[in-house]
């Protein structure tokens, strides 16, 4: 036997916001909106991520790091294969990286589509190890790319290193 139906019309009309969730006044029904309806797509109203790179790595001149382990991707932006954040909402964007050096030097560059928007050198000698970080705070528009690479030219020497002691980080966020 049908004992209710529910039926729900939206029309939507420009930007619409909604409340995270709510339920009928029975509690029997829960909606959850995670974003912003504009021209319909869904743009997530959070958007922050955290990687790390899970093992040692020699990276090359103008090699791309790749921070395969993902802990943090709200709003789906970062590509742990490929070590890429793909900006899904234009708007002011605080990143931060940071590396850890054993018995080598590196230099390091945040990279915002093809420019140069920060840089760490670290210098780790006599079989100590280190670590630097970088923060940048840019505009970055939707589409944009960013990630973190070893110098243009400058390949640097020794391992970056990653183990339960210490791993390389990138980490973003959406300020606004």
């Amino acid at each position: 036997m049908l004992t209710s139906i529910i039926l729900v019309l939206v029309v939507i009309t420009g930007d619409v916001s909604a409340e995270t969730s709510c339920q009928t006044t029975d509690s029997r029904y829960e909606v959850s909106v995670t974003g912003r309806i504009i021209g319909g797509e869904t743009i997530p109203q959070v958007i922050a991520f955290h990687a790390y790179i899970s093992k040692h790595v020699f990276p090359g001149a103008g090699r791309r790091l790749v921070f395969d382990v993902t802990k943090t991707n709200e709003g789906k932006g970062y590509n742990s294969h490929t070590g890429v954040f793909t900006c899904p909402k234009s708007g002011m964007y605080v990143f931060i990286w940071a590396i850890r050096v054993w018995s080598g030097e590196h230099s390091t560059e945040l990279m915002i589509n093809d420019s140069v928007y920060g840089s760490t050198f670290l210098r780790a000698k006599n079989g100590d190890d280190e670590s630097v970080s970088g923060t940048v705070v840019a505009h970055v528009s939707k589409g944009d790319t960013v990630y973190v690479r070893n110098h243009s030219v400058y390949a640097g020497d020794g391992k970056i290193g990653s183990n339960l002691h210490g791993k390389p980080t990138f980490s973003g966020w959406l300020v606004q």
